[in-house]
């Protein structure tokens, strides 16, 4: 679909020259740091160990082939820190914040029971009534979480994964297929709506400034979001069509069929 809207295979001026100037195939062994990451992600299933790895082996990599100085690491400018390790921190303090404010409103709400209402109610409703139900509850809400906090997603899935991971926990599902659907659904059509996702709001900003292009609109950014768009209709098909959906057997095994796992819940 990229391929097929995409461009019209055009380019604009001066595009080419800024290429030609800036294109280095060197830079491709900074994939080596970023597969090593992902590897150590799957294999040790801790996030914060695999990030560590990769941000160590990315700058010793970037530093021996040249890619990166010592300044771009860390420095000091104007008499205040510089480089990427005091710029990253200092560009996601607001995120940490905002994610340690949901996580305290949060104990809040679990400590007076809302959460536990929250998530009797929707399973109390007709589509807590089945499996595939109870997965169109999680879509909803999730989606609507994200659309309330301006699409950041790591908002919106803390304030919601409590809940998600009860109602998929009370329906058997796997652990698997609740993630799966929480950061899926948390990704898909809610950050492609214009005025209202701020993936939108940047992707227009970063369109501006350059001479050969015209900055984008709103709308023309959201449009271009495939990728959001097709996330969310296979995910909506996964959930009609029971594709992918398995059950936590014993000892948390992944079962596919209904029968074969433990709480007997009604399943469809």
């Amino acid at each position: 679909m990229f391929w097929i809207f995409g461009g019209g295979g055009t380019t604009g001026t001066g595009a080419a020259e800024i290429l030609e100037k800036n294109m280095d195939p060197t830079t491709l062994v900074m994939l080596v740091p970023v597969a090593i990451m992902l590897i150590v992600a799957i294999k040790t299933r801790n996030i914060y160990k695999a990030i560590t790895i990769g941000i160590v082996l990315g700058t010793i990599t970037g530093l021996a082939f040249n890619l990166l100085t010592f300044d771009n690491v860390i420095s000091v400018a104007d008499g205040a820190p510089a480089g990427f390790l005091t710029g990253g921190i200092s560009s996601m303090m607001a995120t940490v914040t905002l994610v340690i404010s949901v996580y305290g409103i949060m104990g809040v709400l679990n400590g007076a029971g809302v959460l536990e209402k929250v998530t009797n109610g929707i399973l109390n409703s007709k589509m807590g009534k089945s499996v595939r139900g109870a997965e169109f509850a999680m879509m909803l809400v999730i989606s609507f979480t994200t659309l309330i906090f301006g699409g950041v997603t790591s908002a919106s899935m803390t304030t919601f994964g409590k809940v998600q991971n009860e109602i998929g926990k009370r329906v058997d599902l796997h652990p698997y297929r609740r993630a799966n659907l929480l950061d899926g659904f948390a990704n898909a059509i809610v950050l492609v709506i214009p005025f209202l996702s701020v993936f939108v709001f940047l992707g227009a900003l970063l369109s501006g400034g350059y001479d050969f292009i015209k900055p984008l609109s709103l709308t023309q950014v959201s449009s271009g979001m495939i990728y959001c768009m097709m996330l969310f209709l296979v995910l909506l098909f996964s959930i009609i069509t029971g594709w992918g959906r398995q059950f936590e057997g014993s000892d948390g095994k992944p079962v596919n069929n209904p029968q074969e796992y433990t709480n007997k819940s009604t399943v469809m």
